[in-house]
């Protein structure tokens, strides 16, 4: 069953763009509604509204609604018209294939005396049309009424039909009774409350349908074996049979780390998630090996000697949340503390070639940012260097001057010199 709530409203007034405030038309046909319901307090400015095809029994909750023109109640479980006097701009309302019985049509007419702008009404298909003078009744009863069942008023028809109303109406009441008498229970009867059952029946046949093709279109898949041996390792180890050591595990994939201290101590600090709630961590230590499982998964490490489990200490640290076990040694030798065991970061070759690739690449990465500030250093360093060069080869000039001048004095030839023979 479906009930009116304001999204299933939004959703049919898409062509509104989902606005309540001022929907004036909206279409809540075909749901099998069974109650009129946040209409009149989110859609006040509503004009038009159809509900025909529901199964809805009585109008209600539509006091509110003080703008609306047409209201269509088509094949519903209707048996009184009421709830509709403060409806004052009502043109239009369709009751076609509901369930008034006669008894009801003389109330049912009274509940419309106060909308005098009703034109058009819609009552066939009503167990209340089979009374013979229900034309004239209707017809005399609401004087403004211009069209009854589709059928137009002429002027003549609505002089008569006032004129006989108190003789109809006589006739009316003794046809009610008799028929109440005549009335009986029937299932097969088209009826309000065998239109319900009857779509309850549908609801559960179709129900039963679906489930029948959902069991035989599934194929059972036989059960993964990786997935069926990580639940068997993340369990708890209660025994090892025959005295044997438990395979380790770390199925949580947490850090840890396993050191001897000076006092004869096995210390394993556990990384455990550091807002995890210390419910949710159980500890078990063995004389060998120890269990730490965390959210149902279990970290099991062997300890380097034997172990007192009576002795060990285990605390939170509340800084970051990890778990430290604190075991004393069997045997109360102390050794410098140590790293015996510590979890493998990146054991993964490819991990560790990937690393490494990504190293080179950051080495011989070029910091764009400070390419100008190289440049400018490479050249001033260029600059220094041609300057220093130059004063170089100006030293060196200097000096091969000065050492011409007194190569030049020493070839000079002295007067005194005897001549040669």
């Amino acid at each position: 069953m479906t009930r009116i709530t304001v999204d299933l409203i939004r959703k049919k007034s898409e062509h509104n763009d989902g606005i309540l405030e001022n929907l004036e038309e909206i279409s809540l046909h075909q749901l099998n509604i069974q109650r009129i319901e946040v209409l009149g307090s989110c859609c006040k400015h509503l004009k038009i509204l159809y509900l025909q095809n529901n199964l809805i029994p009585k109008i209600e909750n539509l006091r509110k609604m003080k703008e609306l023109v047409y209201l269509n109640l088509a094949l519903n479980n209707v048996k009184l018209i009421e709830d509709l006097q403060s409806c004052e701009s009502l043109e239009k309302l369709d009751l076609t294939i509901n369930f008034i019985p006669i008894k009801n049509l003389e109330k049912s007419i009274d509940g419309l005396q106060n909308n005098h702008r009703l034109k058009q009404l819609f009552l066939s298909g009503n167990p209340c049309c089979e009374f013979k003078g229900y034309r004239k009744f209707v017809v005399g009863s609401l004087p403004w009424l211009e069209s009854l069942d589709g059928k137009k008023i002429s002027k003549s028809e609505r002089i008569l039909a006032s004129q006989d109303l108190l003789t109809i109406k006589s006739e009316l009441r003794k046809f009610a009774g008799q028929v109440d008498q005549k009335t009986e229970e029937d299932d097969d009867k088209f009826s309000a409350e065998n239109r319900v059952k009857w779509h309850q029946e549908d609801l559960e046949e179709e129900r039963r349908r679906k489930e029948e093709q959902e069991k035989a279109m599934f194929i059972k898949q036989p059960p993964d074996p990786l997935k069926e041996a990580r639940k068997q390792m993340s369990k708890k180890v209660e025994y090892t049979p025959g005295g044997k050591l438990p395979a380790q595990r770390n199925m949580p994939r947490v850090k840890f780390e396993i050191k001897e201290d000076e006092n004869g101590n096995v210390i394993a600090t556990i990384h455990a998630p550091k807002y995890l709630d210390t419910s949710l961590i159980e500890v078990d230590i063995h004389p060998k090996w120890f269990q730490c499982i965390i959210k149902g998964k279990n970290l099991l490490l062997h300890t380097p000697e034997d172990v007192h489990p009576d002795k060990s200490k285990i605390q939170r640290l509340l800084h970051n949340g990890h778990l430290k076990i604190t075991m004393p040694k069997a045997s109360g030798k102390g050794v410098k503390s140590k790293i015996i065991n510590k979890a493998a970061t990146n054991t993964n070759p490819r991990k560790k070639a990937r690393d490494l690739d990504l190293k080179e690449r950051d080495r011989l990465a070029v910091d764009y940012k400070n390419i100008i500030k190289e440049n400018n250093k490479k050249t001033s360093s260029i600059d220094e260097s041609l300057h220093t060069g130059f004063l170089s080869l100006g030293r060196n000039y200097s000096a091969l001057a000065s050492a011409g001048d007194k190569e030049e004095e020493i070839d000079e030839i002295p007067d005194d010199l005897p001549d040669l023979m």
